[in-house]
């Protein structure tokens, strides 16, 4: 762990807004979590100017709200914003399966079969109360995976901008979700890996079209359950 006066690395506000984001992402930070400008000034050894620009960014992607005071909090993902963020990403991620089938490797291949492993494995294992939870880092990597497989730089760009807004968020309070919800997602995961092994366009972008639709669906019952 990083201490006090320990050089993390981080310089700029755009360093501090992804690495912020990318703890969202992998369950680390949950929406409903307050950060505080000084914690993270102090964690990262920087001034607190950076990290208070970062947080306005942040805020402006609507990935936090920010108090008066300054205090951050990651925002809660309302179903409409689930909905539609899933619509979105279900086009996008199933173009940029069919592409990928194009271009995507046999190295490639043998990633999304660890990824796919490491995700059924730690499902098996998964502890909710956890820090940085693995499913979904390994789901995020799988995902991943393909989209930097599909050569369209404009695609990727346009899903990391969905990954890195609502999608994260959905994603980390979805790391509070009982393992057995989400067993489905590892068959449909192993149905993509056959489509893009097969070099089968409408099948890929039609399994992870499918795949992340029914996320979806999940998501909303089981937020929908608890509210």
């Amino acid at each position: 762990m990083k201490t006090h006066g320990e050089d993390t690395g981080f310089r700029s506000s755009t360093e501090i807004a992804d690495e912020i984001l990318r703890r969202i992402k992998s369950g680390h930070y949950r929406p409903g979590d307050t950060l505080s400008q000084n914690s993270l000034a102090k964690e990262f050894s920087i001034s607190r100017t950076p990290v208070r620009e970062a947080l306005r960014f942040l805020e402006a992607k609507r990935a936090i709200s920010v108090t008066s005071s300054g205090r951050a909090k990651i925002v809660v993902p309302n179903l409409r914003e689930i909905k539609e963020a899933f619509e979105i990403r279900a086009e996008l991620e199933g173009l940029a399966a069919r592409l990928a089938v194009d271009w995507i490797t046999d190295e490639d291949l043998t990633a999304l079969r660890f990824h796919q492993k490491n995700y059924a494995r730690t499902l098996i294992v998964h502890d909710p109360d956890a820090k940085d939870i693995d499913w979904v880092l390994h789901n995020a990597r799988f995902h991943d995976v393909i989209c930097d497989a599909c050569h369209n730089e404009m695609l990727k760009d346009l899903v990391s901008e969905m990954q890195g807004n609502v999608v994260s968020r959905v994603m980390s309070l979805a790391s509070r979700m009982p393992p057995r919800l989400l067993d489905e997602n590892v068959q449909q995961h192993e149905d993509i890996i056959a489509a893009l092994s097969a070099r089968d366009h409408e099948r890929a972008g039609k399994a992870m079209k499918d795949h992340v639709l029914r996320t979806r669906a999940l998501v909303i019952e089981w937020v929908g359950a608890g509210s």
